[in-house]
């Protein structure tokens, strides 16, 4: 058994590799990462920590920006400021958007 927020949950229940994303992203809420490092830092495979974070992103608990060469990953408060900031300045290159999100969930809340 265990404890997930309020609720009891059986270990047949819980997909390990999902529940250490979703506590590595609350962790680590500015994180903007492939999956290869996402899985170096969280000490997994690369191809069970990509499909965990594939169906993360389908149920919109994290985001997926294709990029080259492999696509990277975030956590949705982080995927929301980028998407709005990609309609608010459409033509910011999208490294720039990226710091631009890094810097402002880096601030502090009296900044």
């Amino acid at each position: 058994m265990a404890r997930v927020g309020k609720f009891i949950v059986r270990d047949s229940d819980i997909d390990r590799v999902k529940l250490e994303l979703i506590t590595f992203f609350k962790d680590n809420p500015g994180t903007v990462d492939s999956a290869e490092k996402i899985s170096l830092r969280l000490g997994r495979s690369k191809e069970e920590v990509q499909e965990a974070l594939e169906q993360l992103a389908t149920h919109g608990i994290c985001y997926k920006v294709p990029s080259r060469p492999e696509p990277i990953y975030m956590y949705y408060p982080s995927a929301q400021i980028l998407k709005r900031i990609s309609e608010l300045a459409p033509n910011m290159d999208y490294n720039t958007q990226l710091q631009l999100v890094n810097r402002l969930l880096a601030r502090r809340p009296s900044e």
